[in-house]
């Protein structure tokens, strides 16, 4: 009876000793935590930021104690994040200037003593120059060729009117509204003249009544401007010439190497004695290249 009561004491001592020593195995359990704080920049505007790296370890210790053994058991984790900030700024494409060749087209208008008698006709146009891109002050040549559209009452006097006109121009940039259209157009208005020299067959003109001339086709006295002024009652194939003057201005859109431009002009010349002032007026959209 004694055994048995000593063999149940010694099983309940043995139980507890072995919930103390599980006890004692969960409490050794740790937890290592960082203690690097993590910088924060901020990057200044336009700059690339260097790549940041953040690394984050965590260390996991678990020790696992049997009889007669221990276990450790560690556990590393390392978060790396690379921030990287680009900043794209466009550059405004270089401007060219100096010589340059272009072409142009447009419509041109009779004037004066060549009016209703000719209709507007299309024109072409080549010009060669030189203009800086910041001097106020350029230079150019043009040669335009104009076919004007024969009033129908006259069609009769021959083919349709050709004007040739030559033109050697000072050219003035007005140095306002440069940067209306922004960094990359150089917008400028401008004024251009010069003296001009004409060559034409088959136009039509207006004799001078108010002057006392008389004769001429009705009912506006027209007739085809000859040689040296002389009028005409029929067909005369043969160009003729006349010195004169042009003053206009217009509109030019400069980017990169290129240029557009629209214009007007006013050519002045005198067909001859028998006749008013006539006036050839060119409406051109054109393009540079420098």
């Amino acid at each position: 009876m004694f055994n048995r009561y000593a063999l149940l004491v010694a099983g309940a001592a043995i139980f507890a000793l072995d919930a103390s020593v599980a006890l004692a195995q969960d409490t050794t359990t740790t937890r290592a935590r960082s203690t690097r704080r993590i910088p924060i920049t901020k990057e200044a505007s336009g700059e690339v930021a260097a790549p940041r790296v953040d690394t984050v370890t965590v260390y996991r210790t678990d020790t696992l104690m049997t009889p007669g053994r221990v276990d450790t058991v560690t556990t590393t984790t390392t978060v790396t994040r690379v921030d990287t900030v680009v900043q794209t700024v466009t550059l405004p494409p270089r401007q060219i200037a100096g010589m340059y060749f272009g072409i142009a087209g447009g419509t041109a208008l009779p004037y004066g003593s060549i009016r209703s008698v000719n209709q507007p006709g299309a024109l072409g146009q080549i010009q060669l120059g030189y203009q800086g891109l910041h001097m106020p002050i350029g230079i150019r040549g043009d040669v335009s060729l104009t076919q004007y559209a024969h009033d129908a009452q006259y069609a009769f006097l021959g083919s349709r009117p050709l004007f040739w006109n030559a033109n050697l121009d000072a050219k003035l940039g007005i140095p306002i509204f440069n940067h209306t259209f922004g960094s990359s157009v150089v917008f400028s208005p401008y004024v251009i003249g010069g003296g001009i020299y004409v060559a034409y067959r088959n136009l039509r003109a207006k004799l001078d009544t108010d002057a006392g001339v008389t004769g001429g086709i009705p009912p506006l006295n027209a007739v085809i401007v000859g040689s040296d002024g002389t009028p005409l009652s029929g067909t005369d194939d043969s160009y003729h010439s006349n010195w004169g003057w042009n003053a206009g201005g217009g509109l030019s859109f400069h980017a990169g190497r290129k240029e557009m431009f629209v214009e007007a002009r006013w050519v002045h010349f005198n067909p001859g004695s028998d006749f008013s002032t006539g006036w050839h007026v060119p409406l051109i959209f054109g393009v540079n290249l420098y």
